[in-house]
């Protein structure tokens, strides 16, 4: 029996103050009191996939973006941001206001080098801006691309700390890798995958169905709490490659680009300074080394090249009517004027579509690319959506324009991008700010804006410096005095520093040696587009900017440099506790949808599949299992009651069909292929029952990466990988499982040779 009276002591988590007696009539409640961030403003972000400096209308091109245009009136445009050469980089420094090396995502998150600073996550000792909002009694959500977790570890199984639940966010709803296709996409809600809520011939598209689950969740969480404010992190996968648009946005841009390259960037540069996005006196550089002239191309390959833009275009104001749809809905539901917007890209325009544009996404991953005659023949499938298309690098410089480069470079080109930035109030609205920035700046502004301290510990766990600087006074006055400032950048061995006005930067060839990159030396406050080198004027300068660069790097976890493409450093043998490092994948009948990162490897590998199926009497048969979309993949099925092996070779089919008929029943079911030594192709072999039943040498394989889209056991659920698919055509019979099992070696763990 307790004593009269008495208080019970409880943990800071059950704060209590009441009494406690025997009974509820003489003892006194006490309620815990919630953390309340009430009067705070929300937060919207929004990230754009890809897009160029000179892409946006008020950015001086002549695509149409008035919901953005519209944005830039009513808040402030910044004309020298600088993100990060790559995605996954700049999302992690977007989102924890620290550099990206030294938060331990240097690269992609498909990839584990080994070292602190290339783990492809974000470490716990730098906690995100939904981890700080949350615990301050924000709602937060995020959509769209995530791309920030390891992808060997998007599977089912997890772990899922570096899931956007786990980093933050109450909700998700969108992808997990760099990409996804617009009409199929690979779409997980929270912590497990989902199907589309719609199929494309009713009119579906991602960037529609993302829009419409953010104003959803704002319409939720306004019902319901309006007093409490709410984050939304929108990453769209927009405008990145695949550009895919309805046909009406495409149509509007038919024949608006038939002058070429050329001439659109010399027009949006004119535009550029007209506005007053880039400083008079700026010179457009040269073209890039790699761009051709315009005048130079033939007829048959201009009215090729014109088709990509064309869709790209349309691919940018679908983008922008849908960014308006959520400001609307933003308005009418009362909380656009306490709403604090950030709208940017993530890095400049990419160079992966090669000299002829590429009309499948997994070309530039393996390395090759389309010739032009190919092209010319295939120019009707780009359209915006029978084809994954990303433009020609011709198109990429327009999309940079005044700029240098592209995406995974250093210089301008990649890092310089598009910013806006509209406060909560309307305040500062219509302005512009030309001093430098940088996108780890956005965390600290948010958190001054919301009168929240950023964290010393989060979840028991040191947390990192934040290095970013806020913009608050930036922002309240374009004459605010700029305090000495040096920034580094690094991707993929390309580096650059800026210091005080002064950028030095060296382009690095992959596989030469970093100690013959030549570095280049601009001054900034006089020479926006980087076009007069001033390394031999100023060798003080150079040097000086050079150690400050390797002192960066050192303090910053930059080091090692790697220059390893994508498809060399995601594979298995960098990740040596990796899912996906077994020599045997059992997969069961009835999993769900499997990521790619965390499937069975089998590019550049033998390797056999086997399976025993038990198959009615009339039975057609359907797919046993298929990875990848109708872009690129391979899948086993059975097809008119004959065994087929489907590979799908960027969109060509190579059939091996068994040469008769399966019987009804039961069956056992085998696959080999047994690849070429020098990796060109290879022999399938097909069995039943252990006698072969098809043996046939493919010319084709995939040499280090399949596709972007998953494995589906017992059906072809999402964007069909075998020939004149439509419909998961799910395997009618039944089955426990099936087996993949590679016959050969795991790779080396240290091999270290360049792609080609």
């Amino acid at each position: 029996m307790l004593p009269e009276g008495v208080r019970v002591p409880q943990s800071d988590d059950d704060a209590f103050d009441g009494v406690i007696t025997e009974t509820y009539r003489d003892a006194v409640p006490s309620w815990p009191t919630p953390v309340s961030s009430a009067g705070r403003p929300n937060v919207v972000f929004v990230v754009i996939d890809d897009m160029g400096y000179g892409t946006l209308g008020c950015y001086g091109s002549e695509i149409r973006t008035p919901s953005v245009d519209a944005l830039a009136a009513d808040g402030v445009q910044f004309t020298n941001f600088h993100a990060t050469a790559l995605c996954s980089p700049t999302r992690a420094s977007l989102l924890t206001g620290r550099n990206s090396h030294a938060v331990g995502m240097a690269y992609l998150s498909n990839v584990d080098d080994g070292f602190p600073g290339y783990r492809g996550r974000i470490s716990h000792r730098a906690g995100t801006l939904a981890e700080m909002l949350v615990g301050q009694g924000y709602n937060t959500m995020a959509l769209g691309k995530w791309h920030l977790a390891p992808i060997d570890q998007t599977s089912a199984s997890g772990p899922y700390d570096q899931w956007p639940l786990g980093r933050g966010f109450e909700r998700f709803y969108g992808f997990l890798e760099a990409l996804t296709d617009q009409y199929y996409p690979e779409l997980f809600s929270d912590n497990h995958p989902v199907d589309p809520p719609a199929a494309p011939e009713d009119g579906y598209h991602l960037t529609t169905d993302l829009v419409d689950h953010a104003l959803g969740f704002i319409t939720d969480q306004t019902s319901v709490t309006p007093e409490k404010p709410f984050f939304c992190y929108l990453a769209l996968g927009a405008t990145h490659t695949p550009f895919q648009a309805p046909a009406d946005f495409v149509a509007r841009y038919r024949g608006c680009y038939d002058e070429g390259w050329d001439v659109i960037r010399e027009r949006r540069y004119r535009r550029q300074l007209e506005l007053g996005v880039i400083p008079p006196g700026t010179a457009l550089p040269p073209s890039n080394d790699d761009v051709v002239s315009w005048a130079g191309l033939d007829d048959a390959a201009q009215r090729a090249y014109v088709r990509y833009q064309e869709v790209y275009a349309g691919f940018v104001e679908h983008t922008d009517a849908e960014i308006g749809r959520l400001m609307d809905g933003l308005r009418r539901l009362g909380r656009m004027d306490d709403t604090i917007v950030v709208l940017l890209s993530d890095n400049g325009a990419s160079q992966e579509g090669g000299q002829h544009g590429v009309l499948n996404t997994t070309h530039y991953e393996n390395g090759h690319f389309p010739d032009l005659d190919e092209v010319i023949a295939r120019q009707g499938e780009i359209d915006g959506r029978t084809a994954q298309v990303n433009y020609p690098l011709g198109w990429a410089q327009a999309a940079n324009t005044p700029l240098r480069r592209y995406k995974q470079n250093t210089h301008a080109g990649g890092i310089r991008t598009p910013m806006i930035m509209k406060l909560a109030g309307n305040r500062a609205s219509g302005q512009r700010r030309s001093g430098f920035q940088h996108v780890s700046d956005i965390v600290p502004t948010v958190l001054d804006l919301v009168g929240i301290e950023p964290p010393t510990q989060l979840h028991g766990v040191e947390q990192l410096p934040i290095t970013g600087r806020s913009m608050v006074e930036t922002l309240a006055s374009a004459e605010s005095a700029s305090a000495s400032r040096t920034q580094y950048f690094e991707t993929v061995g390309h580096r650059a520093i800026w210091k005080d006005g002064w950028k030095a930067v060296a382009f690095h060839q992959q596989g030469s040696d970093f100690s013959d990159d030549r570095w280049e030396l601009y001054d900034l406050d006089n020479d926006f587009s980087e076009t007069f080198d001033l390394a031999d004027k100023e060798p003080d300068k150079l040097a000086e900017l050079i150690d400050s660069w390797w002192s960066e790097a050192r303090a910053n976890q930059v080091l090692p440099l790697d220059d390893r493409g994508f498809a060399q450093r995601s594979n298995v043998r960098f990740r040596p506790h990796s899912p996906r490092g077994r020599q045997r994948f059992r997969y069961l009948n009835g999993m769900q949808h499997l990521g790619n990162g965390a499937a069975a490897p089998v590019a550049g590998r033998s390797f056999k599949i086997n399976t025993t199926v038990d198959r009615p009497t009339g039975s057609e048969g359907g797919v046993l299992i298929a990875h990848g979309s109708w872009n690129s993949g391979y899948a086993l099925l059975i097809s008119d009651g004959y065994l087929v092996y489907d590979l799908n070779h960027y969109g060509s089919h190579h059939l091996v069909r068994s040469t008769r008929a399966l019987p009804a029943g039961r069956a056992r079911l085998g696959m080999i292929f047994d690849k070429d030594r020098d990796g060109t192709g290879g022999t399938v072999s097909l069995s039943v029952d252990g006698e072969q039943v098809a043996r046939q040498r493919l010319d084709a394989t995939f040499e280090n990466f399949i596709a972007f889209q998953g494995l589906d056991v017992g059906a072809d659920r999402l964007s069909p990988v075998r020939e004149n698919g439509h419909g998961a055509h799910e395997f009618s019979g039944t089955f426990d499982q099936v087996t993949i099992e590679f016959l050969d070696p795991l790779p080396l763990v240290r091999d270290h040779e360049p792609l080609d």
